[in-house]
Order: structure tokens, then C-alpha cells, then sequence
């Protein structure tokens, strides 16, 4: 992207030097995006608001973004009545083609429901650990992949404990029983290290603070930017650096 340009003048045979007046004077479309404060996320692995803020954000980390993901469940199941459990899945069913029509050109969202939509208790006890570990990025794709391309049921214990294994052996936890034999998560679905428990009590309560809407987004030390009004905000950053890559397919999978 062109940061100046040389235009002919009529006044004299030469150009004089650019100033800073004269740089300022620069189209918008012409100007290098200014660089972005630490973008921090409070998300849930089964909101597909949520996956495009993560997907969005990805983009933004490969072009040299600071992305801080925190993850906290939106929809704990003791806080839902036997109705709310039940219509959990037709819920996100119905949202979905609100949440297409938010893509942008060349951006994809694959969804393979599965009939029901997990909690996300275990997910968020294993990422927790794999945050607190150096390997929260890599955890968390792997979370949002598996929910979203395959239906993985991310409250499962014993599948996050076998899929993340090889994962947070790669991290820097100093339990044993993470480091060594690779638990992201215990046979109930916690946390391994009282870490992991810290991070998902201050993540919650950050989150209740700022909105309790997921996906919720705070640049630097701004105000909260809350729900679609955040994935659109990630989206306009995505734009302006032209991240998108021309060959992807925009396919959706049927529900």
C-alpha cells in the first residue's frame, strides 16, 4: 500500500521535499493502517459470534496484532431452566442467518451441528491451562475447529483430554501432571493447576463487568465494544489491511 505519491506541479521545474503537513494531506485510502493496541476478547468457543471474532482476530495476529483471548461460557448449564437447555440448539440454528450475513467477501463460517450444542465448561478449563502454559493460540484454534468443522462435543472431558494432549505438552506448565502427561483438563472437566482456576474466575468476572455478551472486545484500555458491534469492528481492521485471501471459498455447510 502507497504511502506518498509524486504529483506534477506547475509552480517551478521541481518538487519540493514532502513535509509532515503535506503527508498528513494523504487520502485515507492512501495512509498505512495505524498500528493497534493489544486487543483484548472475552468469547465462547460454541458462539458463532464469537468464531468470527476469533477468525477475524487471527488475521489481525498474523499481520502483527497483540490479540489476548479470554474465554468464558455464556450459557452456563446451571444458570438455564430445562426450557433453555432444550432450546439451545434451535436457538443457534435460528441465528445462524443473521450471523452469514455479517461475512465479509471471501470469508467462510463451516458449521456441522451436531443436533445439540455442548456447554462449554471443559473447553474452558482446558484453554485456561493451555493460556497459563505459552499455548493458548494453538489451543484455541483447535477448540473452534473442532466445534465448528466437525461437531466435536466440547464439554467431553476425555476427548479435550486426548485431542489437546500432544498441545500443552508443548507449554511451559510447571504441574507434571500438564507438562508431562499432557492433561489439559481433569476426568470432571476443571481445570488442572489452581492457575487455571484464577484465570477462569478473572476472565468471568472481567467479562460480567464489561457487558456479559459475548463476543466482547476492549482495545488498549478503551471502552468495551460489545457483541455484533465487535465482530464488525474486527472486520473493518481485517478490511483496511486487505487480510482476506482471495481464495476462500464462502461455503456453508447445511445445519
Amino acid at each position: 500500500m502507497a504511502t506518498s505519491r509524486r504529483t506534477d506541479r506547475s509552480e517551478g521545474p521541481t518538487d519540493p521535499p514532502p513535509t509532515d503537513s503535506s503527508v498528513a494531506e494523504l487520502s485515507s485510502a492512501q495512509r498505512p493502517p495505524a498500528e493497534l493496541d493489544t486487543i483484548t476478547i472475552w468469547g465462547d468457543f460454541t458462539c458463532p459470534w464469537s468464531y468470527l471474532a476469533w477468525a477475524r482476530s487471527e488475521l489481525l495476529v498474523a499481520d502483527g496484532a497483540t490479540v489476548d483471548w479470554r474465554t468464558v461460557e455464556h450459557d452456563p448449564w446451571h444458570y438455564l431452566s430445562p426450557v433453555a437447555l432444550s432450546d439451545r440448539y434451535q436457538g443457534l440454528h435460528a441465528e445462524m442467518p443473521q450471523v452469514l450475513a455479517h461475512l465479509l467477501p471471501d470469508e467462510d463460517l463451516p458449521y456441522t451441528l451436531a443436533g445439540f450444542v455442548p456447554f462449554t465448561a471443559a473447553a474452558t478449563s482446558a484453554y485456561a491451562e493451555a493460556y497459563v502454559s505459552g499455548v493458548g493460540q494453538v489451543v484455541r484454534d483447535r477448540l473452534f475447529t473442532a466445534f465448528w468443522r466437525h461437531g466435536v462435543d466440547l464439554n467431553n472431558a476425555k476427548i479435550l483430554q486426548t485431542m489437546l494432549a500432544d498441545d500443552v505438552r508443548q507449554g511451559t506448565s510447571p504441574s507434571e501432571l500438564v507438562q508431562y502427561w499432557g492433561y489439559a483438563l481433569d476426568v470432571t472437566g476443571g481445570p488442572i493447576t489452581s492457575e487455571g482456576w484464577q484465570v477462569i474466575r478473572d476472565w468471568r468476572a472481567q467479562w460480567q463487568k464489561a457487558s456479559g455478551v459475548t463476543p466482547t472486545l476492549v482495545v488498549g484500555s478503551g471502552e468495551p465494544i460489545i457483541g455484533v458491534a465487535a465482530v464488525d469492528w474486527l472486520g473493518e481492521r481485517v478490511r483496511e489491511r486487505d487480510l482476506l485471501r482471495d481464495d476462500r471459498n464462502r461455503e456453508h455447510p447445511a445445519a
